[in-house]
């Protein structure tokens, strides 16, 4: 795949800048998160912070496109840039969900009680965390693929990241359906905290792709 150091690729950069804009989407829907616990939150800043993370979202797409078109010129085989296309966006996938839960929560007027966003806040700040080890990972490809090749303990960090997520989302599950709220509500509550638990899977999956690339190309 890489046979040599490629840290200064054109393609490498590009899609280190990809990844960069999808954290961004992470961090504004971590503030957007907050605030909708905030008492007396308004939909009109509701509003304005689910409309700067699709803003954030699109700038991700255009880093997408300009890593997909840098391919083009690029030495690597066919099957290295689909892998490449893969991995960058399923990165993007995680920029995608950021905007479409924020939007569905300006619709559906959904505030988070203060225990419940708790966890959540702490769901998004253990993903950050783990993206950050993809990251990382990924721009090992290019900086040090033998290295990556004999040693990728690095994507078994990214993993057990997750299972601290699937721990956290599992009591918080437990708590929503223990509290004196409607059954229409615990649902809501239960699929919100079901969906923003998905970036970490995102992530792990990327994760596993990355270690599929590696098994694949090893002599």
């Amino acid at each position: 795949m890489f046979n040599h150091k490629t840290k200064n690729n054109p393609v490498h950069m590009l899609i280190m800048d990809q990844i960069n804009d999808v954290e961004n989407c992470l961090i504004q829907f971590e503030s957007f998160v907050r605030a909708s616990s905030a008492p007396n939150v308004s939909f009109d800043t509701l509003n304005t912070l689910a409309n700067g993370i699709s803003d954030a979202e699109a700038v991700a797409d255009i880093s997408l496109r300009k890593m997909i078109d840098s391919l083009s010129g690029s030495s690597f085989l066919t099957a290295t840039r689909q892998d490449l296309i893969s991995i960058a966006t399923g990165c993007d996938a995680v920029a995608n969900k950021c905007e479409s839960y924020a939007k569905m929560s300006v619709v559906q007027s959904f505030v988070f009680p203060g225990e419940y966003s708790e966890d959540l806040l702490n769901i998004i700040s253990i993903s950050r965390e783990q993206f950050d080890v993809l990251r990382k990972s990924i721009s090992l490809l290019f900086s040090d693929f033998g290295g990556l090749l004999k040693d990728h303990s690095i994507l078994d960090e990214i993993r057990k990241y997750e299972s601290q997520v699937d721990a956290i989302e599992e009591s918080l599950y437990e708590r929503i359906f223990k509290m004196d709220i409607t059954l229409a509500e615990k649902m809501q509550m239960s699929d919100f905290a079901d969906k923003i638990a998905e970036l970490s899977d995102i992530i792990e999956n990327l994760a596993d792709k990355i270690q599929i690339m590696l098994v694949t190309r090893k002599a």
